[in-house]
């Protein structure tokens, strides 16, 4: 929980997908020179959330590019844009293709993980391999530390739909910070539905106000057995961590948080061999409440390229 302006530089761009035996590709650096790279916003859909129509904040009349801008802003002012509850994503272009390079950390998807807090988003990256500075080639998921583990979902599909704002409230029975506890109705492909709930510190409405009836989003899902109650009475929340390859998993400043192109996967597993990438996709990957601290939901202040020299 917790304007707009695309900068289209040709650069390297070539995706492989090579086998072991085939010679790594040639990475030139785009420009030497450069010591920052910008991070541009150019998609933004929430799933819902305690801060959806806040961080940022939406206005009667907003259009989806609207919302875009608005989320740009936030990350040019080093303020968190928040992707709601599971499946909720960003997409940014990098100023500069950032390289593969061996052995070396290549960016950090910054977020405002803390100890004992993690919102865990699954990121995806990408080439612009037809050079035509949008994010339509292939995405490779970054295979983290969870990507193989049995309680990982492939393909997991979730449908939010959008509530009535008038309905009677159910308040929670056992937790007075839950003031409606069947606000957002959600199901999804595995058989099972339920609610997000609102709580007592957000009243605005939680479901994207520009959007329609309903909302769905597709990915894989990770475990929310770390997601728990410590207190048994519903005053102490902790989401451990998981142990690395996550955006908004670890603080900034923790090196589990940092990401290697080269743990880039495609859609059937294989590690493939990309020679740098462009775009960087993330999404909240846990689908889960927390009490009065809310849903799970991965939150994103901006990227760090690793590869440039300081």
């Amino acid at each position: 929980m917790k304007s707009q302006k695309l900068w289209m530089v040709a650069g390297l761009a070539l995706l492989a997908a090579c086998s072991k035996s085939d010679p790594a590709p040639e990475v030139k650096p785009v420009d030497p020179a450069h010591t920052t790279n910008r991070a541009a916003v150019l998609d933004y859909q929430p799933a819902p959330g305690q801060f959806i129509n806040q961080s940022p904040e939406w206005v009667a009349g907003n259009t989806d590019q609207d919302i875009i801008a608005k989320a740009q802003a936030a990350l040019d002012n080093n303020n968190f844009v928040c992707l709601g509850g599971y499946g909720g994503y960003i997409v940014l272009g990098m100023q500069y293709a950032i390289p593969n390079v061996d052995d070396q950390y290549s960016f950090l998807v910054k977020g405002n993980a803390f100890n004992n807090w993690a919102e865990p988003g699954i990121i995806m990256v990408s080439a612009d391999a037809n050079n035509n500075g949008k994010p339509d080639d292939e995405w490779y998921e970054i295979a983290g530390s969870e990507y193989s583990s049995a309680k990982t979902l492939r393909n997991y599909q979730i449908t939010y739909f959008k509530p009535d704002e008038k309905k009677v409230a159910t308040p929670s029975k056992t937790d007075k910070n839950l003031n409606d506890t069947t606000y957002i109705r959600w199901k999804d492909n595995q058989g099972q539905s339920g609610f997000l709930s609102r709580n007592i510190y957000h009243s605005q409405s939680y479901y994207p106000q520009w959007k329609g009836d309903s909302i769905t989003f597709t990915g894989s899902r990770l475990s929310a057995d770390g997601v728990k109650d410590l207190s048994g009475t519903g005053v102490n929340w902790v989401s451990t961590a998981f142990a690395f390859g996550y955006a908004d998993n670890w603080s900034n400043d923790n090196d589990n948080g940092k990401i290697k192109i080269s743990w880039a996967v495609d859609k059937n597993g294989k590690k493939v061999n990309l020679a740098n990438i462009k775009f960087i996709k993330v999404y909240t990957g846990i689908r889960a409440e927390a009490g009065w601290l809310g849903e799970v939901s991965t939150e994103v202040t901006g990227v760090t390229d690793l590869t440039l020299k300081q």
